[in-house]
């Protein structure tokens, strides 16, 4: 339950990306820290975004790899921003949300390098079946000795950023494709493959070999068919089922797309280098 008398501001941003990192595997607990400030004027914790990288998981334990944190800090003092580590999340499958022993052991190591460093849980199992957002579990968790810790009240917030990804889901796109031929496919299938370098996470590899596959396997349909631009309404659907998913998420009058923004620039990104691709 949000609590507007709160302490604690959290874009929805953030609880979209753990869900992301989650959904990979819904059977392991997942972790990550927070990052995020204190706001001056309100000394409310503000948090703004979520990090993670290569962990242990198991259905009922996961920590971070050493490296992988120490890439999150790098990464951190890279940014020109003011954000800081503020906390960390992480998700219990199927079991609520409470600090377990090894949980407050972890938050006290948070909260000796800042005493308002908190902890979030998410139980998302029941979300994940029913797709209501009254179905998921969230808490945030600050420890108040060494073993009693109380649950701190937050409320979601929509920045500008998620209302421009927000706008991108509402276009009705109206795409139109040129005939292609049986060769000028294979070549673009070729092309996306030279497009692909090692700063591309897997993900993003695995989406763009997908849409040469969509490009692959539409042209045999739309050489009979004539419908050319079948590719890119398959495209548009799925954008339209990534605004109808986050929708559900969160509320009825604001589409916010966060929780696949990685999955959306993507999306863009290819088919820009595929127009580039087709008329260069």
């Amino acid at each position: 339950m949000i609590d507007y008398n709160s302490e604690i501001m959290i874009s929805a941003y953030v609880i979209a990306k753990i869900l992301e990192v989650d959904a990979l595997d819904t059977s392991k607990e997942s972790a990550g820290v927070l990052l995020g400030y204190v706001d001056e004027a309100t000394q409310k914790l503000i948090i703004t975004d979520f990090d993670t990288g290569k962990q242990r998981q198991t259905s009922t334990f996961v920590v971070l790899d050493d490296e992988a944190l120490v890439q999150i800090v790098t990464d951190l003092q890279n940014r020109d921003r003011k954000e800081s580590i503020v906390g960390w999340a992480h998700t219990h499958p199927s079991y609520g949300c409470f600090l377990s022993g090894t949980d407050k052991g972890t938050q006290r190591i948070y909260q000796n390098l800042f005493s308002k460093a908190v902890a979030l849980v998410i139980d998302p199992s029941k979300y994940y079946q029913s797709q209501e957002s009254s179905d998921l579990e969230i808490q945030f968790f600050r420890l108040i000795d060494d073993i009693d810790y109380k649950a701190i009240p937050y409320q979601l917030f929509f920045d500008e950023h998620t209302k421009h990804v927000s706008n991108l889901a509402k276009v009705d796109l109206k795409w139109e494709l040129p005939k292609l031929t049986q060769e000028v496919v294979q070549l673009l299938h070729k092309k996306f493959e030279t497009i692909v370098t090692p700063s591309l996470i897997d993900q993003d590899k695995k989406l763009l070999h997908g849409l040469v596959d969509i490009l692959s396997e539409s042209h045999e349909t739309l050489s009979e068919a004539g419908e050319e631009k079948e590719i890119l309404v398959t495209i548009d659907k799925k954008l339209h089922s990534i605004n109808q998913n986050v929708n559900r998420i969160y509320n009825e009058e604001t589409n916010n797309i966060y929780s696949v923004m990685n999955v959306v620039a993507v999306i863009i990104l290819a088919i820009s280098w595929f127009l580039i691709a087709y008329f260069v």
